[in-house]
């Protein structure tokens, strides 16, 4: 059997899990319903004091969905200043997203796809592998826009069956 030849591993292709990425990093979530003043409304003095005693230790790491279970309308200020709230108690938190814990898979895939090094993959044949990635398209589209500029051709799926998104013009 000296005569088999695996094509794939010598055709240079480079594989891109990002399923794998996003399930390195942690999940936790903040819930800004016990917050509020009667389940109904926020106030800020209660909800400075309430964020300064949060315990940082769920965080640390994690990428976190912050929502309010309750139907309550809060103010743009009051996310903002959970979101100081947990990088202060945990300074090393993957990322802060604004939704319902059931739905963190698609910022957190989105936040992976924002810290990729897109250098190490300048003029590389590239395999998004395709398993795994069902998390809404917004972080594929970030992706190609990333992505684009640096790699030879980039494609979806696994090396055995590519799906082609983008090759380089030849010059």
């Amino acid at each position: 059997m000296d005569g088999l030849v695996n094509r794939i591993e010598q055709s240079g292709l480079i594989q891109l899990d990002l399923s794998h990425e996003a399930s390195a990093v942690g999940r936790a979530a903040l819930d800004l319903a016990p917050a509020l003043w009667q389940g109904l409304a926020l106030r800020e003095k209660d909800f400075r004091q309430w964020l300064k005693a949060l315990d940082g230790a769920p965080f640390e790491g994690c990428a976190v969905a912050l929502h309010c279970s309750a139907e309550a309308v809060l103010p743009e200020w009051a996310w903002m200043l959970a979101t100081q709230a947990i990088h202060a108690a945990a300074p090393t938190v993957h990322s802060v997203h604004h939704c319902a814990p059931a739905d963190l898979g698609g910022p957190l895939l989105l936040a992976v796809v924002e810290q990729i090094d897109v250098e190490t993959y300048r003029d590389a044949l590239l395999v998004v592998k395709g398993c795994g990635l069902q998390s809404g398209p917004t972080a594929s589209m970030r992706l190609i826009e990333r992505l684009r500029p640096v790699v030879k051709s980039l494609m979806f799926g696994e090396a055995c069956s590519t799906v082609p998104i983008y090759k380089r013009p030849r010059s």
